[in-house]
């Protein structure tokens, strides 16, 4: 029987209490594409969410920046990391608090977010290494690679449970054992969520490709690094991905980001330093 993806998709599209982003989110996409838009219009932007602005600026001054001095705006942020670093830090703010009320006994959510920031942390470190143009891009894409989880717990937890025990009975990845009970995995699941927040297309496809990095065919080097940073985070054995596997890396992605084992032996200490910086994205999950 072939899966129902449209009834799915239907649940997430429609679920009135679903997750919602901050309303100055949405605004911010909108606003970063106009090349007329200044450092001080998207500072009064994101300072009409009090809270979002708050620990958007923590965020900011933390270790994971390493920032020498305290910036004190939102604006003066912008002029120090870009528009489209602080956007993100705003973003990554807002799905932090948009999850809270997501936490159930079933689940370890506090392994997820662990695993989902130090993704973030490896995607970051990576395209950083690499000299990647999605350089700014590459962080929140790792935190939001499998945020289709949380709505599966959330909407399906009898196909959830089902899911757990198949990765313990059949010793197989979560996104296959996904695959055998409804027919797709957390990765779909997530870029409906995606479009019902009205992300901007490289987003929904990191979020959709981030498992079949190859038969990506727009934004390519994006889910490449997401790719590499959630097999480099399972590795490191930072929070908890779902199931105890380590996928195999694609060879042609090694080839193409010319990897070698000192490389990643590098890359993984860079990962470690990083996390071990990312106290205030974690501290922003245990509240």
């Amino acid at each position: 029987m072939e899966p129902d993806f449209q009834s799915y998709r239907d649940v997430v599209h429609t679920a009135k209490d679903l997750p919602t982003l901050s309303s100055v989110v949405h605004r911010l996409h909108e606003m970063i594409r106009n090349p007329n838009v200044s450092a001080a219009d998207i500072g009064q932007l994101i300072a009409q969410d009090v809270a979002l602005a708050s620990t958007t600026l923590k965020l900011v001054n933390s270790a994971f920046y390493g920032l020498s001095q305290k910036v004190n705006s939102v604006t003066h942020a912008i002029v120090i990391l870009g528009f489209n670093k602080v956007k993100n830090i705003a973003l990554a703010a807002s799905i932090l608090k948009a999850f809270e009320n997501c936490k159930s006994t079933d689940f370890d959510y506090l392994g997820f977010w662990e695993h989902s920031i130090g993704t973030a942390t490896a995607a970051e470190v990576l395209a950083r290494s690499l000299r990647s143009p999605y350089t700014d891009e590459a962080f929140i894409s790792g935190l939001l690679h499998d945020q289709g989880k949380l709505i599966l717990v959330q909407y399906f937890p009898e196909e959830f449970q089902k899911v757990s025990t198949l990765i313990h009975t059949n010793r197989i990845t979560m996104h296959k054992a996904e695959q055998e009970v409804m027919g797709f995995d957390h990765s779909l699941v997530g870029t409906w969520l995606a479009e019902k927040w009205k992300f901007p297309e490289h987003l929904s496809l990191a979020i959709r490709m981030h498992h079949k990095p190859a038969m990506a065919r727009q934004h390519n080097e994006l889910i490449q690094i997401v790719h590499t940073a959630d097999i480099l985070c399972r590795a490191l054995n930072i929070g908890n991905g779902g199931d105890p596997f380590i996928s195999e890396l694609d060879t042609q992605i090694w080839t193409q980001m010319n990897l070698t084992e000192q490389r990643v032996d590098d890359l993984l200490g860079d990962i470690s330093t990083g996390m071990s910086n990312a106290s205030e994205f974690l501290e922003l999950v245990r509240q």
